[in-house]
C-alpha cells in the first residue's frame, strides 16, 4: 500500500472520516497552490511589461550601450574578461584532473542514490509503515506486536 494523494486521508476532525475527505483536502490544497502560482506568474509578467515600457520610454539600455561600447573598445574589457574566463576554466579543468573531483563527486552521488533506494525499499517493506498506512486509510488493522 502506497501513500499517494488518492489514498491519503488525514483525520483532521478525529471522527473517523472516510478516505474521500482526504481527497477533498488534497484537491483544495492543489487549488490553492495553482492559484498562488498563477497569481505570481501574472505579477511577474506585469512587472516585466512595466520594466520594458519604462526602459523604452527612458532609453536606459540604449544609452548605457552607447556609453559602454566606446569604453569597451578603448580598454578592451570584453577581450580581457573572455581571456580571464578562459584562464579560470583551464585552471578548474587542470585541478579537476589532478584531484579527480568530478569522479569523486559522481561516485558520492551514486552511493547516496543507492543508499536512498535501499532505505526506501526497507521503509516500504516495513510492517510498521504498512500498518501505519492502513491506519491512515481508515482500516482496522492494528500495529504489529
Amino acid at each position: 500500500m502506497s501513500m499517494t494523494p488518492e489514498n491519503f486521508s488525514p483525520n483532521l476532525e478525529g471522527n473517523g472520516t472516510s478516505p474521500i475527505s482526504g481527497r477533498v483536502y488534497m484537491s483544495k490544497a492543489q487549488d490553492v497552490v495553482t492559484s498562488v502560482l498563477a497569481t505570481g506568474s501574472a505579477i511577474r509578467q506585469d512587472a516585466l511589461h512595466k520594466a520594458k515600457t519604462f526602459d523604452e520610454k527612458h532609453k536606459l539600455r540604449a544609452n548605457a550601450t552607447v556609453r559602454v561600447n566606446p569604453l569597451d573598445k578603448r580598454f578592451g574589457l570584453s577581450e580581457k574578461f573572455n581571456v580571464g574566463v578562459s584562464v579560470v576554466n583551464e585552471e578548474v579543468k587542470s585541478m579537476n584532473q589532478r584531484l579527480q573531483v568530478s569522479d569523486k563527486t559522481m561516485a558520492a552521488i551514486m552511493a547516496a542514490v543507492k543508499k536512498l533506494n535501499n532505505t526506501g525499499s526497507t521503509v516500504k517493506s516495513s510492517r510498521y509503515v504498512t500498518a501505519g498506512t492502513a491506519c491512515l486509510n481508515g482500516s482496522k488493522v492494528g500495529f504489529p506486536s
